[in-house]
């Protein structure tokens, strides 16, 4: 067992003890290590000024990648067995202080003006850019830079010069912040450091990461003070503004079971706890390419890199964007603890607001879920203040099976939506309606009437209770009349195909 957290920062190695390892690694890097120009500004990972990259060994040498993420909302010792880069290291050479290639594009397009949050960018596009050199790529497309950026703000410049920016490098023409700041040596320690477990233990902190799942929940069945942090997009937000304080953290990040995303029992996909959501799009993206595209507008690739799928259920937020999904899928919880494992559907998971059906010295290890055949239809749609780094105010999933496509009988067909009721819905008497009919504008419109009968949605700062029923009824009237009148397009077309000729 280590006492202490190891980590690489710019290629020199560092050992953390104590306090220090609760700090949030922005804090860490401005006040400890005098690296300053990483800058905190929303102290919400929302703006990106205080991007940096982050390596965590892969399994196989040949995946490691550095990628961005917001240090403002993780702790030093969540980053333990990691190798990171700041925006101080990132030019080309010491002695001359050479701008790297994205520096360089940045001045060359005027890409920044205050320079508060430069630093932030020239990461976030560093990271772009060697994800182009691992996948041997040259040119950084238009889109490509602007989905690469969504994690980034800039409130003085507008975004088309640092666009401009992106889309002028030549990317093989670029050094690698790998083959720099990475090596051999650096990787079989990170390696090796990880098959032991991390205990810290002060005063007013204390900090668990076993390798074991079984070894944890033993910690929370003895230290009920506990908070299991994982990525800490959400609590490292209440930290910051100090809603809450944590002297006992546990961390699943030692255990290698929980990296994993496989296929089980036929069409299934488990996804364990320590599966980031950016692992996740990539794997299911020919899989259930909805889903990929939908989690494509979920959060920034800074919140994407570090925040899990099993962080986001067992947050139990009402809004959470993927419990719609999931609610569709025959969705099941591993809730792992002490006597054992147990399953639970996620129909049964959510029982109040931000309440599960995770026990004291329960923790969740993973989620089972189905992949959708490829003859059924699946929608997932959301409604944000923003359309980018920002969450629901309503959102919902339709998978629907047809009992007759041509005729329009609808089959099998499950309904779901967030931010209109204390938890995320499925609306199984709207379901259940549908089940068997043909549609029709009247049918239609009585799935609506039950479709409101099932839901309570609340007024606060996203949107009003009006605006959520009217969106939410917008989506399921949407979808369906778009198969109407698909519908009645093909019968159009083959009554044309019977007329004779002479009457066209």
């Amino acid at each position: 067992m280590r006492d202490f957290i190891l980590l690489y920062i710019n290629g020199q190695r560092h050992e953390v003890r104590g306090p220090e390892a609760g700090m949030m690694f922005a804090d860490y890097l401005r006040y400890r290590r005098g690296l300053t120009g990483t800058k905190i500004v929303c102290a919400e990972g929302d703006c990106g000024a205080c991007s940096v990259l982050r390596l965590r060994p892969m399994p196989i040498a040949s995946q490691d990648i550095y990628e961005p993420m917001n240090s403002c909302i993780v702790t030093v010792a969540q980053l333990d067995g990691t190798s990171l880069v700041t925006v101080e290291a990132l030019a080309d050479s010491e002695q001359s202080a050479a701008l790297s290639c994205v520096q360089q594009a940045m001045v060359q397009a005027n890409g920044s003006q205050c320079g508060f949050c430069t630093p932030g960018f020239v990461v976030a596009l560093t990271g772009l850019v060697e994800r182009k050199l691992q996948k041997k790529e040259n040119q950084i497309s238009d889109k490509e830079a602007k989905n690469g950026l969504t994690g980034n703000l800039c409130r003085c410049t507008g975004y088309q010069p640092i666009v401009q920016a992106a889309t002028s490098l030549v990317v093989q023409q670029c050094s690698s912040v790998l083959s720099r700041y990475y090596s051999r040596s650096q990787r079989a320690e990170l390696l090796a450091a990880r098959k032991k477990s991390v205990h810290l233990r002060t005063e007013n902190y204390g900090f668990f990461a076993p390798t074991e799942v079984l070894a944890a929940a033993k910690y929370l069945v003895k230290n009920k003070e506990a908070r299991l942090l994982a990525a800490g997009t959400d609590l490292g937000v209440l930290l910051n503004k100090n809603k809450i304080q944590i002297k006992r953290v546990l961390s699943l990040h030692l255990v290698p079971e929980l990296y994993e995303i496989k296929k089980v029992k036929g069409r299934r996909l488990q996804v364990g706890a320590r599966v980031t959501l950016s692992v996740l799009r990539k794997e299911v993206q020919a899989l259930i390419p909805e889903l990929a595209r939908f989690l494509d507008i979920f959060a920034s690739p800074q919140i994407k890199n570090v925040a899990t799928l099993v962080g986001n259920v067992a947050n139990a937020s009402p809004i959470g964007d993927t419990a719609p999904f999931l609610l569709l899928a025959n969705t099941v919880i591993y809730i792992v603890g002490v006597k054992g494992t147990r399953k639970v559907k996620l129909e049964d998971f959510y029982l109040g607001y931000k309440k599960t059906a995770v026990k004291t010295g329960e923790l969740v290890s993973a989620i089972e879920f189905d992949i959708p055949e490829a003859d059924e239809d699946l929608i997932l749609r959301k409604t944000s203040q923003r359309r980018d780094l920002d969450i629901s105010a309503v959102n919902m999933g339709l998978r629907l099976q047809w009992k007759n496509r041509a005729a329009l009988q609808v089959g099998v067909c499950r309904i779901a939506a967030g931010g209109v009721g204390p938890w995320p819905l499925r609306l199984i008497k709207t379901e259940k309606f549908l089940l068997g009919k043909s549609l029709s504008s009247d049918i239609l419109e009585q799935a609506i009437l039950i479709l409101h009968e099932e839901i309570t949605p609340l007024s606060d700062l996203r949107g009003s209770s009006a605006f959520r029923r009217v969106l939410l009824e917008n989506y399921l009237r949407h979808f369906f009349q778009v198969k109407m009148n698909h519908g009645e397009s093909l019968k159009r077309g083959a009554s044309l195909k019977r007329r004779p000729e002479s009457e066209l």
